[in-house]
């Protein structure tokens, strides 16, 4: 059995992916004492998605990037960048008011075995983000070698902007196989595709992805 390792942990109503950067706005008193002992001692901390009163135990690790704005209250706006996935072993309320858990790591597997899925899905990604985005969102070069090395997840960065709902989001961050999660990912693609004509479809699909465009 894996050794399990605890981190503070900060539920919220989104879903971080490794690699991915999102700013995030910290307000509550128990929020900030987390954060700012994370940047202080150069730590990482948990996201995992909050939703109608549950947790999910999958989640991401991230670490704040940076600081971009410091109220006189002690609010803080950060940009977070998710670094690893893990799974909450157990989880509990501190001194401070917030949430440490002991979490195991999960395996990652980026590679990708199976090409003709994988080249369908990133050109369904792009055709999708030249309408929706017009040009604002870089097109992903499938010939890339973080790809086809494993560095990096392409299923993860086409999450970010295509339009896929919270649930559909964490079901995607709980698959260990890149080749899975590139098939997952595909069968949403063919099923938003025909309804892209939709304005209502393209605004809601813009207003919910949250990520910073790297």
């Amino acid at each position: 059995m894996s050794k399990l390792k605890k981190i503070p942990l900060f539920p919220l109503n989104v879903v971080l992916y490794p690699a991915s950067k999102l700013p995030l706005h910290i307000f509550e008193d128990r929020y900030k004492i987390m954060i700012n002992k994370c940047v202080k001692e150069k730590k990482s901390f948990g996201i995992n998605l909050f939703l109608k009163d549950k947790i999910f135990l999958t989640g991401c690790t991230a670490f704040v990037d940076e600081v971009t704005k410091t109220s006189e209250t002690g609010e803080l706006d950060i940009v977070i960048r998710g670094l690893f996935r893990y799974t909450i072993a157990d989880y509990s309320l501190n001194k401070d008011g917030y949430f440490t858990g002991k979490v195991e790591y999960n395996s990652e597997n980026n590679l990708i075995s199976d090409n003709a899925r994988f080249y369908e899905a990133v050109n369904l990604y792009n055709e999708l983000i030249g309408i929706v985005y017009k040009g604002s969102i870089k097109a992903i070069d499938p010939d890339d070698w973080k790809w086809l090395e494993g560095d990096l997840s392409v299923s993860f960065l086409m999450a970010e902007k295509c339009g896929l709902n919270l649930n559909e989001k964490q079901k995607l961050l709980e698959i260990d196989n890149e080749d899975d999660r590139i098939y997952f990912i595909l069968n949403y693609f063919e099923e938003v595709m025909p309804k892209l004509k939709d304005a209502e479809k393209i605004s809601s699909i813009i207003m919910s992805d949250g990520y910073i465009v790297q």
